[in-house]
């Protein structure tokens, strides 16, 4: 005779110094935790948080996170998916959702950054709803594409950042003999499925180096005195192309957008820096931006709103532009007055300053999201500016934690891996059952099944337990009658809302030994049992061909149960 029974627990969770060893069935796993300030709400949207958590600035003495990759949470921080081995490189940077011929996708860069420089070298990538990677789009004509920014256009186009280093006389601007080489600020346009050159522009060619805001110094490491070191007078970050075919530019170091004709690269017009073709106010007023977007115009075109992300600051340039802190801003500009007029500025909470990145994002129901870039945070805004969501992308200080992008969206993903499963006897007769899929969106609740170890043949249904996080915990009490748990395994199975089955894992063996107990019971404990009467109970016998009756474990069947296979 045996008896099953699920035991209630409470999980209790453990701050430590490092995001290490927070799950069970994924001990590889280290996805950063959040630092939720202000927790979301029915006001916020709808969707996940798609994230880039890496080192923040190491001349701040920045360590973390323990894994710098791509992340999908939900609003209280729970992980969805890890891109922990799908994308390399210490750096990864503007995860987001794009529609590739009219289906949801996702991109990712993954690369390095050469710090001081503001350079990031690396590879696009494209992965679909299974997270394998369909697409890897580079840059036509022998150039590298660089990671600020990856927009798709009409399906199946390519919006790339392309920075180029060139060798020209710098004298003009102040450089010496030894200092010969400048840093391009450009794009192209690629079809991705052929690789074909659709559009490029190049800096260079339309805007004077004497607009930049970065002067061109002997030293530092812009000095203009190596194609590894040409002077970044114009600094590309975002890229955007509207419904006309006509690009917006953003240019940090120049502290301006610029409106570029799609088909001769001709500046149309230039907002902000030296030059600008509109006043200005001072409630306006940005400095070392990035992120411009298009956001509508007027039936006659005598009116035009964009947006930007106003850093203020910059962590190379010591400038009059740096403010208080920086701000996410909506802007109108009239063509016929050519005055600029704020719409709504959104303003970073505890008065955050971003020395470089981040990005602002329209949300469908009207809600507004902003990245800090820099300064390792993230918030959702109503549209009149109420926060309705802030956290730091970690929950430790002076600035471990940054990422160059952050975004909402809405996301329906199929994991391409197998669920991940540890079974554990805590104690003698007591199995501890821990499940999670990386990558999957559309589980509802897992049954975990007891199957014999040789055959793989299912002895019975141990329960069911609704999905509520990443990870899915289970206890149950079994009398084996003196035949232990080394003849068993167990197998979980993966079931959406509709009660159909979406994948399964391999048979796992039941582990009674090793460095799984050490952490479950060390010091301080990871979980606490709460001694409650038991909610069901399985009673029944272990038959020749396995017939167990009277299962009531949280919606199990009840009567004769007969299984012969997997």
């Amino acid at each position: 005779m045996w008896q099953l029974k699920k035991l209630p627990w409470l999980i209790i969770l453990i701050q430590k110094t490092a995001a290490d060893w927070q799950y069970f069935s994924r001990p590889d796993l280290s996805p950063p935790r959040l630092n939720i300030t202000v927790p979301a709400s029915h006001q916020t949207e709808s969707g996940y948080l798609f994230v880039c958590a890496v080192p923040g600035r190491p001349d701040e003495g920045a360590v973390g996170p323990s894994q710098p990759t791509a992340y999908i949470l939900r609003d209280d921080g729970d992980l969805i998916f890890s891109a922990l081995g799908y994308t390399a490189g210490p750096w990864a940077a503007d995860f987001k959702l794009v529609m590739l011929d009219g289906k949801p996708h996702l991109h990712s860069f993954q690369g390095a950054v050469n710090q001081g420089r503001g350079r990031i070298i690396g590879s696009h990538f494209v992965l679909n709803d299974k997270y394998e990677t369909v697409h890897t789009p580079r840059a036509a004509s022998h150039h590298q594409a660089a990671g600020h920014e990856f927009q798709l256009t009409d399906g199946h186009y390519a919006l790339m950042e392309v920075p180029v280093p060139l060798p020209i006389n710098l004298e003009p601007y102040g450089g010496s003999d030894d200092q010969e080489w400048i840093l391009t600020g450009g794009f192209q346009e690629v079809d991705i499925r052929t690789g074909s050159l659709v559009f490029e522009w190049s800096s260079l060619d339309h805007i004077s180096p004497s607009s930049s805001t970065r002067p061109l110094t002997p030293g530092g490491s812009a000095n203009g005195k190596s194609s590894n070191s040409a002077w970044d007078y114009f600094h590309t970050n975002s890229i955007d192309k509207d419904d006309e075919g006509n690009y917006l530019v953003s240019a940090r170091h120049t502290s301006a957008l610029y409106k570029i004709n799609g088909t001769s690269g001709a500046v149309i017009w230039q907002l902000g820096g030296l030059k600008s073709d509109f006043t200005v106010p001072p409630d306006v007023e940005f400095a070392f931006q990035h992120d411009g977007r298009f956001r509508g115009r007027s039936t006659d075109g005598t009116i035009e709103q964009i947006s930007l992300f106003d850093n203020s600051a910059h962590e190379g340039i010591d400038s009059n532009g740096q403010r208080l802190h920086s701000k996410a801003r909506w802007i109108e500009l009239n063509h016929t007055t050519r005055t600029a007029r704020e719409i709504h500025t959104y303003h970073a909470p505890d008065n955050l300053l971003a020395s470089s990145q981040g990005n602002f994002q329209f949300l469908p129901n009207g809600n507004k999201f902003a990245n800090w870039g820099s300064a390792g945070a993230i918030t959702e805004f109503s549209e009149n500016g109420t926060i309705l969501f802030h956290a730091y992308l970690d929950s430790y200080p002076n600035h471990l934690v940054q990422g160059y992008r952050g975004f909402r969206a809405n996301w329906t993903g199929f994991s391409s891996e197998e669920p991940a499963v540890l079974a554990l006897e805590t104690k003698p007769g007591n199995i501890s059952i821990w499940v999670s899929w990386n990558g999957d969106t559309g589980t509802k609740f897992w049954e975990f099944y007891l199957a014999d170890l040789v055959t793989g043949t299912l002895v019975k249904s141990l329960g069911k337990q609704p999905r509520t996080s990443f990870e899915t915990f289970l206890e149950v009490s079994i009398d084996f009658s003196g035949t232990g748990p080394p003849g068993y395994c167990v197998i979980a199975k993966s079931f959406n809302g509709d009660g159909i089955q979406l994948g399964k894992s391999r048979p796992v063996r039941i582990q009674n030994d090793g460095p799984y107990r050490k952490h479950l019971t060390k010091q301080g404990g990871y979980l606490e049992s709460i001694d409650k009467p038991a909610q069901g109970a399985v009673h029944g016998q272990l038959l020749s061909g396995i017939q167990v009756t009277d299962i009531g474990v949280n919606g199990s069947l009840s009567g004769d149960l007969h299984v012969t296979g997997v």
